[in-house]
């Protein structure tokens, strides 16, 4: 919690229920990441505080539920987020803050911001190829920023001989959880006040990271929360019943766990107002400069990869559906039938069924086809494993469309009310496709073919405005609302988009070319039951009861504001006050499920 800005703000604030957000008050979001201009209206009579209640789902409603062609007879764009932090501009040093400019307010009062898109779960992301659903998390984790190779200029210190420390540049691969835990931490809409606001320019974003390490490499760790003396990491180390862990600091934390050469040396970092970087053994009068120790400097180095190592331990595999294939697991054994296996073990045989539904390969305007984006037994093809495997990598043709693999744009919400990997930022196209084909797009694109046969030819263009990443499926049943928008509340309303196609057809890039839609399977009611069981037998029992290795410490999480969307308390400083919701500390044996989405708790009064 002391990571935010407002020492209340931490990365699990939004990942603490099956490694996804539950809240669901002050939890709206407007269109801001439409193009050109960012949408800061909401829909309808809610607004920042808002309460969401079930019958506000789902956020498309269409007049003949199974065409998406038909007219609407409801149709909201706002998204289902995470509530961050409140817009902590000040004029006088935060006696009073200023109004916030993106429209975050009831009344006078500043409310937490929310968002632009719905949270993934971190459970099982160490599998992803990037992050971020817009994947500009990028593959490669340069120590210092999200950009990974895009930022020629990101450097690290590394002092081999601890009286003569250097700048290096690092690359480190399948690290995409470093890249993307680097990036929350100096977010204005995350965890950051404005000055740590992620600034266009690499050097300037880890100058932001180094004021973050500077802040925190001297407090006790987790001084606010308390943990759980059998906690499978840090059981040995709590200091309960009180809070905090037994290292004085998180520098001596960093001593401990990273090699020497990144943090030993007396030498300060001296950083001059033109942005270059020397090393001095102490100020000089009146230099005007900024110092830091290297730890603070590499604060950014050693946050990303703390977070990457404790998540790649957030592994779900023993899933129901885990232990029936462990027995069963050959694709050819007929235990995988349903029709002759009318028994199966640790499964139903309706969740059998939807097994065999969801794995159908067969190509055709009416088969579903969740295997051919939800691959193995990651359940996702935005995996290390399928896009190392391809013959074209993070590229590949799509019926026509030159893609990014594992992103998809499926027909949510038009593409010009969020480009995902379609967008650029000043570094260039997030989208590897884009950055390979500069240019004119070739007639065809495939991988390489026997000879003889003709490759794909390119008929559509690009297809990655308003692509996502492709979400795992492990723990769905979980991780409520759905889809990049959170527009979705039940797994019923997920599988009545599929059926139907999606919601949006035609599908086109912002160009106006064609973007390859979904098919249209127009489920059975059984079929949709059999699906919805066999995604619910991805649950993980070690997930739901918090046992290791999801188990964690104490946390308050922010759930909106005393009120409603009309009316808040107000902290005497232009700020709403917060509702706070303890989670409990729990051990590795775990503890009571938490409520979910428009559950208990975080459901409406």
């Amino acid at each position: 919690m002391q990571v935010g800005s407002d020492g209340i703000q931490a990365c699990a604030s939004c990942h603490f229920r099956a490694g996804a957000d539950p809240r669901s008050k002050n939890q709206l979001s407007p269109g801001l990441k439409s193009v050109p201009d960012p949408d800061l209206s909401f829909a309808d009579e809610s607004g920042p505080n808002y309460q969401l209640w079930p019958q506000d789902f789902p956020f498309r409603r269409l007049s003949n539920p199974a065409d998406r062609t038909s007219a609407p007879v409801y149709d909201n764009n706002d998204v289902v987020s995470s509530q961050g932090i409140h817009f902590l501009g000040s004029a006088d040093g935060g006696s009073t803050f200023l109004p916030d400019p993106m429209g975050f307010r009831v009344g006078a009062s500043n409310t937490r911001r929310v968002e632009p898109r719905n949270t993934p779960t971190v459970i099982n992301a160490v599998f992803n190829h990037r992050n971020f659903w817009d994947g500009r998390a990028e593959n490669i984790f340069n120590g210092v920023n999200h950009l990974g190779d895009r930022d020629p200029n990101a450097k690290v210190i590394r002092a081999s001989k601890a009286n003569a420390p250097s700048l290096v540049s690092i690359r480190l691969e399948n690290s995409s959880l470093a890249s993307q835990a680097v990036a929350p931490i100096v977010s204005p809409l995350e965890m950051a006040s404005p000055d740590r606001t992620l600034l266009e320019v690499g050097q300037q974003l880890a100058r932001v990271s180094r004021q973050l390490g500077r802040r925190l490499s001297k407090l006790r760790p987790l001084a606010k929360q308390r943990v759980h003396p059998q906690d499978s990491v840090l059981g040995a180390h709590s200091l309960s019943p009180t809070d905090g862990l037994a290292f004085s600091s998180y520098d001596e934390m960093i001593r401990l766990a990273f090699q020497r050469e990144w943090w030993n040396t007396n030498k300060l970092v001296r950083i001059a107002p033109d942005g270059s970087v020397t090393f001095v053994d102490s100020p000089k009068p009146n230099d005007t400069a900024e110092f830091y120790t290297v730890i603070e400097y590499n604060f950014p180095l050693f946050f990303g990869l703390a977070v990457q190592m404790y998540e790649a331990t957030l592994v779900s595999d023993d899933s129901p559906w885990d232990r029936f294939r462990r027995q069963h697991p050959s694709p050819t054994d007929s235990a995988l039938n349903p029709w002759i296996n009318t028994n199966p073990t640790h499964i139903s045989r309706l969740a059998l069924f939807g097994a065999h539904l969801f794995n159908d390969r067969s190509r055709g305007a009416t088969n579903l086809r969740c295997s051919n984006c939800h691959e193995e037994s990651e359940t996702t093809d935005a995996s290390v494993r399928r896009i190392t495997a391809a013959a074209n990598g993070p590229v590949r043709n799509r019926d026509g469309n030159i893609i990014d693999k594992g992103f998809n744009n499926i027909g949510v919400r038009p593409a010009n009310e969020d480009l995902g990997v379609g967008a650029s930022d000043a570094f260039g196209p997030l989208s590897h496709a884009k950055r390979k084909f500069t240019g004119e797009l070739p007639a065809f694109f495939d991988p390489p073919l026997p000879v003889g046969q003709t490759p794909a030819a390119v008929t559509k263009g690009f297809g990655v405005d308003g692509a996502f990443k492709i979400p795992s499926l492990r723990n769905v049943a979980l991780t409520a609302p759905y889809f990049h928008n959170g527009s979705a509340h039940t797994l019923r309303q997920v599988m009545e988009f599929y059926s139907r196609g999606g919601d949006f057809a035609p599908i086109t890039a912002l160009a106006g070319n064609p973007i390859e839609p979904l098919g249209i399977p127009v489920l059975t009611e059984d079929e949709t039951n059999a699906l919805i069981a066999f995604l619910e037998a991805l649950t993980d029992e070690r997930v739901l009861y918090r046992k290791a290795p999801f188990d964690h410490p104490q946390l308050f999480v922010p759930n909106g504001h005393p009120g409603n969307h009309i009316s808040v308390t107000d902290d005497g400083r232009g700020l709403a006050t917060d509702t706070l919701i303890e989670i409990p500390e729990v051990g590795a044996a775990g503890g009571p499920t938490l409520p979910g989405f428009l559950e208990g708790v975080f459901g409406p009064p």
